[in-house]
């Protein structure tokens, strides 16, 4: 016999005992159907409370791996970010006369003229995106960890609008400067530069060639201001990665330890 069968039958038999006024018979038939359905509600929110669970602890594992893989890339990027600073920095007190005039190296040269390249970084947690549009953000219990990823939104919605407001002039100082850097095709002495981004669009046996005159940009101002607001920008560029890693390396602790509790 079916429940639903079952709550119908005890329904009848306590209205057949309130008709035969059978008081007592009456009194345990209605004692029987309210607490089935007192029962049948806590089994039902005992499932509901197992299914969110559940379903908290797959959005954690998957968050914790969005994370990791995330921390990785902004790693990464971090990389590339110190090589470009590393080049300005380097070139920095010879072109702003702090010390004796000499020619840039390869890789300051290479920094200078793409000190204008702010590629917009790396800050995607998808789980993080669907849990806000779905309202599944509230099954997450810890309190912190709720915290953390605001704090997270907070951060990378600002960056957005910082990575927006900084490519919005670009001072690319090639073009603007070509009597002080000039850029063409020589005959390959070797293999390609290590990473290259030229490689597939340069005639075979050639390779480009970028070469800035240190002195004529020693005593150029409109240059050296505009080489500042680039190095400005590649500095708030390096800050920006540094926090992001910091907030995803604390993200990705407090998971791990969740996810062992």
């Amino acid at each position: 016999m079916t429940t639903e069968r079952k709550g119908n039958l005890l329904v009848r038999r306590l209205g057949q005992n309130l008709r035969n006024q059978d008081w007592f018979a009456a009194a345990v038939e209605l004692f029987v159907v309210v607490f089935g359905v007192f029962l049948g509600i806590q089994v039902a929110n005992w499932n509901e409370e197992r299914l969110q669970r559940d379903d908290e602890r797959a959005i954690l594992m998957r968050l914790h791996d969005e994370t990791a893989n995330l921390l990785d890339t902004v790693r990464a990027e971090r990389e590339d970010l110190q090589v470009q600073a590393d080049g300005l920095l380097s070139a920095q007190t010879v072109l702003y006369s702090v010390e004796p005039e000499r020619t840039l190296t390869s890789g300051e040269c290479m920094a200078i003229v793409a000190s204008h390249v702010y590629r917009k970084a790396s800050d995607e947690l998808p789980i993080l995106e669907e849990l806000l549009a779905t309202g599944r953000f509230d099954r997450l219990q810890d309190a912190d960890l709720k915290r953390e990823l605001l704090a997270y939104i907070m951060f990378r919605d600002r960056e957005r609008g910082n990575h927006e407001e900084r490519t919005n002039e670009l001072f690319r100082l090639h073009s603007l400067h070509p009597d002080l850097i000039s850029v063409g095709l020589v005959e390959k002495d070797g293999d390609d530069e290590p990473g290259s981004r030229f490689a597939m669009l340069t005639a075979d046996g050639f390779r480009w060639n970028r070469d800035c005159d240190s002195r004529g940009m020693r005593s150029n101002q409109p240059f050296l201001n505009h080489l500042f607001d680039n190095t400005a920008r590649n500095a708030n560029v390096l800050e920006s990665n540094t926090k992001r890693e910091a907030l995803l390396v604390d993200l990705e602790e407090h998971l791990s330890e969740l996810l062992k509790s």
